[in-house]
């Protein structure tokens, strides 16, 4: 593993996603303000995970053919334009900027899986699931000072703007902090992918689909694709409801919203930063997406209680508890699926085929978002129902087909993905 372009990916990555989960937390609270139901709140994270869906797989393949470096400072640029953008939405109170800011930051953002392809180019294959867990440990990190940052600057943002204009600051923050990852990007980050000038396509659309086709025939990255899309679309059913549930359960502001999400990350930093790498080296990456949904749903069985509990104080003990199994199970699955996914695939396709796979996520929180608003708007409790019952299912298929990972990544090269 080449440490040095390691840690400065992992500071990168870190500093995007306290941009990152400065935004979080709060689209659920502009979209209260604006009176916005919770289909209309799935939406606005729908629409931002459909063009994710679009243009996540397209520019991951353009990372392997023109080079990671050029498609993060692409995607870091668009960030920055979508939260200023998102700031003045909530200035100018308009729901129709709001839906365009997502849409903006949609298009551009592959900086995730552009980050993952770039940690797969640097790692060995021994090495890929602490890797991938240390990506998820600076994301679970940035997860832990973006929301207490954006809860701090709302918090201060109320108090020399005013009640009214507190929750802007949060979004000019991340615009800020993102820009300052642009800049690491365009100063300090190498190529990790030399010769990719080399291989530039002039018809990456074309590209795209051939890829589509090869990864849909080859059946292990097809079931690791199936359970990325059901794990995605059960924990986006949580991801969708759970600031509307605290806010209508126990009246929280902007600050406390904040708060809760920085107590998630640093569930997930745990569990990504010091526990996946070991586990995978002990049991296998796919014993650990066998398992790790199963802990989630035991989580969401919990926080459905929350709404359903008569006392406020065993209503916060039901959402304090019921969110270390749920952000335990989802920290084992996430970095496991996709540590087996990189090392199903060739060198040459990592970015392809690891857009496809955030491609597949966004296809989930293009659908999840509407499925959580509109079960969220029958009862509360419904979204953990029946993500509780998704997960449950996603453990079973994995369980089924555990073996056969297993012995395919411990099998010969040529049956990796690689045309």
């Amino acid at each position: 593993m080449k440490s040095s372009p390691l840690r400065l990916i992992l500071l990168i990555c870190f500093v995007d996603l306290v941009g990152f989960g400065l935004i979080i937390p709060l689209q659920a609270v502009y979209a209260e303000r604006l009176n916005a139901t919770g289909f209309t709140l799935g939406m606005l994270m729908g629409v931002y995970a459909l063009m994710q869906l679009i243009f996540n797989p397209i520019l991951g393949r353009w990372s392997d053919r023109v080079g990671r470096r050029k498609v993060l400072l692409l995607s870091l640029a668009g960030s920055v334009l979508s939260h200023v953008l998102l700031g003045v939405a909530d200035l100018a109170s308009s729901l129709p900027l709001l839906f365009i800011a997502r849409v903006c930051d949609g298009v551009t953002g592959a900086n995730i899986a552009t980050a993952q392809a770039y940690i797969a180019d640097i790692t060995t294959a021994r090495d890929r699931a602490r890797g991938m867990g240390l990506f998820g440990a600076a994301f679970g990190f940035g997860f832990v000072v973006g929301p207490a940052l954006g809860a701090g600057l709302a918090f201060i943002g109320g108090w020399v703007s005013g009640p009214g204009h507190g929750s802007a600051w949060p979004a000019f923050g991340a615009a800020a902090i993102t820009f300052v990852a642009l800049v690491l990007v365009w100063r300090y980050l190498p190529e990790s992918r030399p010769d990719a000038v080399e291989n530039r396509s002039r018809y990456p659309g074309v590209d795209f689909l051939r890829q589509l086709r090869s990864v849909l025939g080859h059946a292990r990255l097809r079931e690791l694709f199936t359970i990325s899309f059901f794990n995605v679309f059960a924990f986006v059913l949580l991801e969708v409801t759970f600031v509307y549930l605290c806010v209508h359960r126990f009246g929280i502001t902007e600050t406390g919203t904040g708060i809760l999400f920085a107590y998630i990350g640093i569930l997930m930093v745990i569990v990504q930063g010091g526990l996946v790498g070991r586990l995978s080296r002990a049991f296998g990456e796919a014993k650990l997406i066998a398992t790790g949904p199963f802990i989630a749903a035991f989580g969401l069985l919990i926080l459905s209680g929350v709404p359903l509990v008569g006392t406020t104080a065993v209503a916060w003990t039901c959402l304090i508890v019921g969110c270390i199994p749920t952000a335990f199970g989802q920290g084992l699955t996430g970095p496991s699926l996709n540590a087996l996914i990189s090392r199903q695939t060739g060198s040459g396709h990592q970015g392809g085929v690891l857009g496809l796979s955030q491609g597949v996520g966004s296809f989930a929180r293009t659908l999840a978002p509407l499925a959580g608003g509109a079960l969220y708007d029958v009862g509360p409790s419904w979204p953990y129902w029946v993500g509780a019952a998704l997960f449950a299912l996603v453990g079973l298929f994995a369980a089924g087909v555990q073996k056969a990972q297993q012995q395919s990544i411990e099998g010969p090269d040529s049956a990796k993905l690689s045309r």
